[in-house]
């Protein structure tokens, strides 16, 4: 496991000439300098990052701790914060949105994230898009897009109801659409040395529901995976970007302000909706195997 602190540059001197016996050179552009022995990794960054890997780690982290004035730790650092073994790696992230919005299309980024990477991203505060207003996401979003390598697929309203008509349920529709984006980019990038799924189903299914598809086999499937590497919080900020983008055409082409997510106002919205277009509206702008549709068609026959 891994254990990071920030070190100044008046004990970054101190630092170096302590472990300068196993000092080796590095060519990753995000390495200030590497520290190894056969217990032992320790890399800095040139964020001035110090992460300490292997069988010593925790006790040379606890060592170090003291002297910079960081309170020692006595367990392991859990897998988040971005300082993680993925950390120093070249990784393709993939993230969906949209799929708890009755309104609104389903959209899958896969975006290809290096250390070079980094310092454009901490300029911006990637973080997990959550976190994050649409405001930002807006103006985050398009800079990334015109920056970060990354393949989007957007399945509007029809697609995703013509696919649930043939018997795809979500997960299946979600598995499609991230191996394409997948597929998309490790032809792009050969050279990505992991990829990274946020985990929406047990890996079994997933590769079920692939069975009579090509598919890209070597993923690391990660619960909250937006806070383990950058890569998968900016194809899911690119996504809900592109999401918010395809909203905002619908809220034009229907003269109404539609409300994400499912709940009651979304309830409400789609009575006026149905009063002013009628049912069949629906199959262009939201999700009919949703319960707000199915509730809503009972409405009508009342």
């Amino acid at each position: 496991m891994n254990y990071v602190f920030t070190i100044n540059d008046k004990y970054l001197e101190k630092f170096k000439e302590y472990y300068h016996k196993i000092m080796l050179d590095t060519d990753n552009p995000s390495h200030k300098y590497l520290f190894k022995e056969a217990d032992l990794t320790i890399t800095v960054y040139n964020t001035n990052k110090v992460m300490f890997q292997g069988v010593k780690a925790l006790e040379e982290y606890n060592n170090w701790a003291k002297i910079i004035g960081y309170e020692p730790i006595v367990e392991e650092l859990i897998l988040n914060d971005y300082f993680n073994q993925y950390f120093s790696l070249r990784v393709i992230g993939s993230d969906e949105v949209g799929t708890g919005d009755f309104f609104g299309p389903v959209v899958v980024c896969a975006a290809y994230v290096t250390p070079d990477d980094y310092p454009f991203l901490e300029d911006l505060n990637i973080q997990d898009s959550k976190k994050i207003t649409d405001e930002q996401i807006r103006i985050i979003g398009e800079k990334l897009v015109n920056r970060i390598s990354h393949h989007v697929l957007v399945t509007n309203n029809e697609k995703y109801n013509e696919l649930t008509k043939q018997g795809f349920n979500l997960n299946k529709i979600k598995a499609y659409l991230h191996n394409h984006a997948l597929k998309k980019l490790v032809n792009k990038h050969p050279d990505y040395q992991k990829i990274i799924q946020d985990k929406f189903c047990s890996e079994v299914n997933y590769f079920g529901y692939l069975q009579s598809e090509e598919s890209i086999k070597d993923i690391d499937f990660l619960t909250q995976a937006e806070s383990i590497h950058k890569a998968v919080a900016v194809a899911a900020i690119i996504a809900r970007y592109k999401f918010l983008l395809e909203f905002d055409r619908l809220n034009q082409e229907i003269g109404i302000v539609l409300p994400k997510g499912a709940g009651p106002a979304t309830d409400a919205i789609a009575q006026v909706i149905l009063l002013k277009y009628g049912p069949e509206i629906f199959t262009k702008i939201a999700k009919l195997n949703f319960k707000n549709y199915e509730n809503l068609m009972k409405l009508k026959k009342n």
